[in-house]
């Protein structure tokens, strides 16, 4: 993986989660720690009656900055998102129901 353009992302708008982003240019994600990050489920298959969504909200305890494969705690170091985020999916069914688990851990 090519390691990122930091002079490039240095010039980039920033823009705040839920904030319009420019259409023109590209621009850095900023998510704030503590600011509410909208979450949505959706299933949809040939074995549901019905496609479902669900909407939620979760927040993150740092903040966070993202350009495309890259990410930063401190908009000044930059790593791949994989080596600096660790996300998992999991899922199953019991006699609860649908469970849908999404783990989000910082690796540093």
């Amino acid at each position: 993986m090519m390691p990122a353009p930091a002079d490039k992302i240095q010039t980039l708008p920033v823009v705040k989660m839920g904030e319009v982003p420019p259409s023109d240019t590209e621009y850095v994600l900023y998510i704030p720690a503590n600011a509410p990050i909208p979450i949505k489920i959706s299933t949809h298959g040939t074995l549901l009656k019905n496609e479902q969504s669900v909407i939620g909200n979760t927040s993150f305890a740092r903040d966070i900055y993202i350009y495309k494969y890259w990410s930063s705690y401190d908009r000044k170091t930059w790593e791949n998102s994989h080596r600096l985020l660790n996300v998992s999916f999991a899922g199953g069914m019991d006699v609860s129901g649908l469970n849908v688990n999404v783990t989000l851990d910082q690796n540093r």
